[in-house]
C-alpha cells in the first residue's frame, strides 16, 4: 500500500451529526504500516531543511479487526514503537482509527468510539508523540446508518462520540476528526 493523503473534502457532513467535529489545517501523510513509515522516512532524507514530515498513522482496534482492514494493529504497537523511534525524518502527530462496523449501532458503536480514544492513548504512550488529531475512520458512515436504521439507539452512539471529544480536548487538546 501505498501512503495516502488525507482528504479533507471527506469531512463536511461530520458537523452535522458530532458538533464538537474540527476539520484539520494541515495536510498529513497516512501510514498503514511500518514499512511505509519507513519510506515516507527515506523520502524525507532528500527534503532541505530541518523541518519533520508529518505522519497521520493508521491504527485498528483488536476488538474491530477482521484481518482485512490496513492499519497497524494496537497490539503490535508496543514491538513497532522502537522501530518507529528510530526514523528520524518524520513525526507521527495524528491517529486515524479504522476498524469493522458493519452493522454496529447505540452502545457498540460508542464501544468503538471510546476504543478509538483509548488507541490514540496508547499510541501517545508507544511512541510516545503528539496528538493534535484523532481521527474515526468510517464513523459517519456508521452514525448515517444508526440514524437510518436504528434511530432508537442514534442517541447512544452520539453521545459516546462526543464523550470522546471531552476526552481529546481535555486530555490530549486534539480535535476530533469524524469521517
Amino acid at each position: 500500500m501505498s501512503l495516502s493523503k488525507y482528504d479533507s473534502g471527506q469531512l463536511a457532513q461530520a458537523a452535522l451529526l458530532v458538533p464538537e467535529y474540527q476539520s484539520p489545517d494541515q495536510s498529513y501523510l497516512l501510514a498503514s504500516s511500518l514499512d511505509e513509515l519507513r519510506r515516507s522516512n527515506d523520502a524525507a532524507e532528500s527534503q532541505t531543511g530541518g523541518e519533520l514530515t508529518r505522519i497521520g498513522l493508521r491504527l485498528v482496534p483488536d476488538a474491530f479487526d477482521d484481518g482485512a482492514i490496513s492499519g497497524v494493529r494496537v497490539s503490535e504497537l508496543s514491538r513497532l514503537a522502537p522501530e518507529i523511534r528510530q526514523l528520524r525524518r518524520i513525526t507521527v502527530r495524528g491517529c486515524f482509527v479504522r476498524g469493522k462496523l458493519d452493522g454496529l449501532h447505540g452502545r457498540e458503536l460508542g464501544r468503538f468510539f471510546r476504543a478509538c480514544y483509548e488507541s490514540a492513548k496508547q499510541m501517545t504512550v508507544s511512541l510516545p508523540c503528539a496528538m493534535p488529531y484523532l481521527c474515526v475512520e468510517g464513523g459517519l458512515t456508521a452514525l448515517a446508518y444508526n440514524q437510518a436504521e436504528h434511530r432508537e439507539t442514534l442517541r447512544e452512539a452520539i453521545t459516546a462520540a462526543q464523550i470522546v471529544a471531552m476526552q481529546n480536548q481535555t486530555a490530549f487538546y486534539a480535535k476530533l476528526l469524524i469521517t
